[in-house]
């Protein structure tokens, strides 16, 4: 176990209850949210109350079993969103590996049916669904091809509607691909309608191309920021409407991130402005809940890419013995 101490943030806001714990994205006053994280030990999402320290399986207030296939290993990402058409989804990604790819799915909150899947290579890292348009992005950290074994590269792949209110196309082949050297995680910006994403050396924000019908065609370079490293997260801060990244390993600029993204008019310009609040290493995912608690999964090495605590700031850590933790995520359909 591995425990960061921090500061309890300011005073407390709340979102709706189930059960005396926050389950969803509207505000209501309570201390207490669900956390979904990435389990890989058993390769499935756990959803758990922050207010609890040791988590066990009584503990566990949801949960979804990755299908036992070599596509499916490695959970990598997960987000909570909700549709129009088939209610709050789960959107879940896994590595997977070389010669079978990654696999992405959008996943049935209630039934836990598996509402849409796509294999993807190149070892995804991070899932989005881009509201309003209902296209499913996925970061791939590596070359975006089915080989014996990872080579660099990466990218991001959106599988596009062919018209409102449907589901995405399944077929890579047909996918929208933009390279991303590294590319881990990725955000939609419901405030400037931008998708954001990181990778190595980058984050960056992306206007959609959109056609006569409103369906989108590609993707154009907004906003850039660049550092020294590889950014592993992209998350929301909930209690300011700032972002995180993360940004691992040893160089300059690793450690955590907040950053906010303006708009400047004249100039039509967007520019990230970000200061580095934490200096470690091999932070895998860090985020913050409406009440001003941080939390994040911090692993110990590079080549230990998991922990099997989530920490929490101004509290008990969230710990539950044999656990892989890759990712943790505030339990919501908010995307900001």
């Amino acid at each position: 176990m591995r425990r960061r101490t921090l500061l309890r943030g300011a005073a407390a806001v709340g979102v709706s209850t189930v059960g005396g714990v926050a389950f969803g994205a509207e505000p209501a006053a309570a201390a207490t949210y669900n956390v979904m994280t990435t389990e890989q030990s058993s390769n499935r999402v756990l959803v758990f109350a922050n207010g609890d320290s040791s988590w066990t399986d009584g503990d566990i207030n949801w949960s979804w079993s990755a299908p036992d296939t070599a596509s499916w290993t490695n959970l990598s990402d997960v987000k909570r969103r909700s549709t129009a058409n088939w209610g709050d989804v789960v959107l879940a990604a896994a590595s997977g590996d070389a010669p079978n790819g990654g696999r992405a799915a959008m996943i049935d909150q209630v039934s836990k049916s598996t509402v849409w899947s796509a294999n993807v290579p190149g070892n995804p890292h991070g899932v989005e669904r881009i509201t309003g348009h209902g296209a499913i992005v996925v970061a791939s950290s590596r070359a975006r091809s089915f080989s014996s074994s990872f080579s660099d590269g990466g990218g991001l792949s959106l599988f596009v509607p062919s018209s409102h209110g449907d589901k995405p196309s399944t077929s890579y082949d047909s996918s929208i691909k933009v390279g991303f050297e590294g590319a881990h995680g990725v955000l939609w910006d419901t405030t400037h309608n931008l998708l954001l994403a990181i990778g190595k050396n980058e984050l960056r924000a992306y206007s959609l191309e959109l056609n006569s019908n409103d369906i989108i065609t590609g993707l154009n370079r907004v906003a850039t920021e660049t550092f020294s490293g590889t950014g592993h997260d992209l998350q929301p801060d909930y209690s300011s409407g700032k972002l995180f990244y993360t940004v691992g390993g040893t160089g300059a600029d690793h450690g955590v991130w907040q950053t906010a993204l303006t708009y400047y008019d004249p100039g039509s310009t967007y520019v990230f402005d970000s200061a580095r609040i934490h200096t470690w290493t091999y932070t895998k995912s860090y985020s913050r809940l409406p009440d001003g608690t941080s939390f994040w999964v911090d692993a110990p090495s590079a080549a230990v890419w998991w922990n099997d605590t989530v920490g929490f700031s101004g509290g008990a850590d969230g710990a539950r013995s044999g656990a892989k933790f890759y990712k943790a995520r505030y339990w919501t359909t908010s995307f900001l």
